[in-house]
């Protein structure tokens, strides 16, 4: 089984191709929300596309799940052939028990105790735009950061993939892994 992780695009057509390429034969993604608005905090780049956003997921070669976002509105899921209603998406493939959320709702602690209580396997989350991976009480936690509008000590998108027991962080650049952690 492999899973692409991807979060926070905000509407950036060409951080969507770039996924789709480190996607290659993914069973599916997961997409932690932020779809195709920037919301009105987030510079639009020369890529802000959002419909054509919405047709290129909805034309991947990838069946996608999604957990809404903060800049969710009820009118992008409209454009995007897949239901975006829920902030929570619960994913069990392969003895994977996987919760995904936007990451807006709820801070780290609550989240483990969810996690812990519907004993999964692992968080997907994105929202900061800051990638990273860490272990907490038995889960890992994973941000694949923004594929478009990237946060932190380094300036470059990520997107995330699950596959042969571990989780990796991809820069959406060169391909290469950022990080990773066995799960």
């Amino acid at each position: 089984m492999r899973i692409g992780l991807i979060s926070d695009t905000h509407g950036d057509v060409e951080a969507w191709r770039k996924a789709v390429r480190i996607f290659e034969n993914i069973d599916f993604a997961i997409h932690c929300g932020d779809i195709i608005s920037s919301g009105p905090f987030n510079p639009r780049g020369p890529s802000y596309q959002p419909l054509e956003l919405a047709k290129a997921i909805n034309f991947a070669p990838f069946p996608t799940i999604f957990a809404k976002g903060n800049c969710d509105a009820d009118v992008d899921a409209l454009a995007i052939g897949y239901p975006i209603q829920n902030p929570f998406a619960f994913v069990y493939a392969e003895g994977l028990r996987i919760m995904a959320t936007h990451g807006h709702l709820y801070d780290e602690n609550k989240l483990v105790e969810m996690g812990v209580r519907y004993i999964l396997n692992l968080i997907v989350t994105g929202h900061t735009h800051v990638r990273g991976i860490k272990a907490r009480d038995g889960l890992i936690l994973v941000n694949p950061g923004s594929a478009s509008l990237p946060k932190g000590e380094d300036d470059f998108p990520t997107v995330g993939l699950v596959e042969d027991g571990a989780v990796r962080i991809i820069n959406l650049d060169d391909g290469s892994e950022v990080e990773s952690m066995g799960i």
